[in-house]
């Protein structure tokens, strides 16, 4: 046999091993990831009477790449059969997180729990998941706090935890989220400041803060907030004056600080918001009168000041407002 051809046979047989020690690996992750998630469906209440029928190890633990786990309902994996997504959205799933192994998937990207009867503390080791994209727990009763691991997901770009029962405040680890786009907190008990490492999330769009106990004043790092669309911080217990700086996030569409104790004059600086369509800050404490730069913000159709200590006059600028179709300045003086 020539060198050529020792050389071809050489490069073949490398290339079978390094295949076949893959394969190997990818068997044994997918064996991991499969009893990882048996695991936790033994622990949940009445596991048979959700979706996770499926949810079944084949005889001999024999998972192939091809079947196994990527076949079950709400599993998806990647081309190499490593698990990355879960979405048990409205599956009916009755239990706690206590048993589920984060670290046992290394791949996870996407998770969806939302709509679901999960009770009980969010684990703190929901922060070994490096590759984690996308957290939903969500519309649950979920209770205790948010745990500060959560800091650790730097990919992290949309976390929903909204419509449970969590309390104490808003960990300030959270403001290490960079690739944060959205963060949803409204409809819990969570109190005290919000904390001025939020400030830190330059790249959120959108945040949802409203239907808790927060008190303090709005944080003034919440002008570094430059991608903000939606700011809702309404049905709280906010108090101080409504931060000039709140001008500079000339992104906003929505802003909403409704029924708080907010106290001070309007910011004239509000009017630099040529994009907003939404500004609702009735129900709170505000006095002084309506600044004339309303006028500049063309894109309004909503405008609620009610229930304040308002007084002066309606600014004639008011006019120029041609999208307007809700205007609401009742109860003031």
């Amino acid at each position: 046999m020539g060198r050529i051809e020792k050389l071809l046979c050489l490069i073949s047989l490398v290339l079978f091993v390094t295949l076949f020690s893959s394969t190997i690996n990818v068997a044994t992750a997918s064996v991991q990831e499969a009893n990882a998630l048996i695991t936790w469906k033994a622990s949940l209440q009445s596991p048979n009477h959700s979706l996770l029928t499926s949810w079944v190890l084949p005889p001999h633990d024999n998972i192939s790449t091809s079947t196994g786990p990527c076949s079950w309902y709400g599993v998806t994996c990647n081309f190499d059969g490593s698990i990355n997504t879960l979405n048990l959205t409205n599956s009916s799933v009755n239990g706690t997180l206590d048993n589920f192994s984060f670290s046992s998937f290394p791949n996870l990207s996407y998770i969806d729990l939302s709509m679901n009867n999960l009770f009980g503390a969010i684990p703190h080791r929901v922060g070994s998941l490096p590759k984690l994209i996308y957290l939903d727990l969500s519309t649950n009763q979920f209770s205790g706090n948010i745990p500060p691991k959560i800091g650790l997901l730097t990919n992290l770009e949309t976390l929903h935890l909204f419509d449970n029962r969590l309390n104490g405040s808003i960990p300030q680890e959270l403001g290490q989220l960079k690739s944060l786009t959205e963060l949803a907190l409204f409809k819990n008990s969570l109190s005290r400041s919000v904390p001025a490492s939020l400030g830190n999330l330059s790249n959120l769009a959108r945040l949802y803060l409203n239907d808790n106990d927060f008190s303090g004043s709005i944080p003034p790092e919440m002008r570094n907030l430059v991608n903000l669309v939606e700011l809702y911080m309404e049905n709280n217990n906010f108090i101080g004056p409504i931060p000039a700086t709140l001008g500079n996030l000339n992104k906003l569409t929505v802003l909403y600080l409704f029924n708080n104790h907010l106290s001070g004059s309007i910011p004239r600086e509000i009017g630099k918001l040529k994009s907003l369509q939404s500004l609702s800050i009735e129900t709170n404490n505000l006095t002084g009168s309506i600044p004339t730069s309303f006028g500049d913000l063309s894109s309004l159709t909503l405008l609620y000041l009610w229930n304040n200590q308002l007084s002066g006059p309606i600014p004639k600028e008011l006019g120029n407002l041609k999208f307007l179709n809700y205007l609401e300045l009742s109860e003031n003086r």
